[in-house]
């Protein structure tokens, strides 16, 4: 055990046990799955064809060219063959605010990106999509 300079106890990060939920990652993956469940249950050959993945940061090209910035799209790399949506969490973190905002911006890009797997119009996938509410 690390003892402070006058051995009164430990020492380190303050908050480490917080619990996974309330974290940066855990709140990000919440709402993500929370866009999932809703986009899945709309349609279900969405969950039979595609996965989600997500990372921190896109790759740098991304960040040079400006191009899929927030999320992007790898055909059969996933499991089975699946395609695989990638959410960039930190990209759009950075440009979201409140919880409700970062949740839209999650919906968004996954029709966006379940538009262009099945060559459909974002529409289609998502009637409310493109509307403010």
């Amino acid at each position: 055990m690390v003892r402070d300079r006058h051995e009164r106890g430990r020492t380190g990060a303050f908050g480490r046990d917080v619990p996974y939920y309330r974290t940066r990652n855990g709140k990000f993956e919440r709402l993500a799955s929370c866009q999932m469940r809703r986009l899945w249950k709309k349609d279900e050959r969405f969950a039979r064809a595609v996965e989600v993945q997500i990372r921190d940061f896109p790759p740098s090209l991304a960040l040079e060219t400006g191009e899929g910035v927030y999320s992007a799209v790898e055909g059969g790399a996933g499991a089975g063959g699946k395609d695989v949506i990638i959410l960039y969490s930190r990209t759009l973190e950075e440009n979201c605010g409140e919880d409700e905002s970062l949740s839209d911006a999650i919906g968004g890009e996954m029709v966006a990106r379940l538009a262009e797997i099945f060559g459909e119009r974002p529409e289609d996938i998502d009637p409310d999509f493109g509307f403010d509410s």
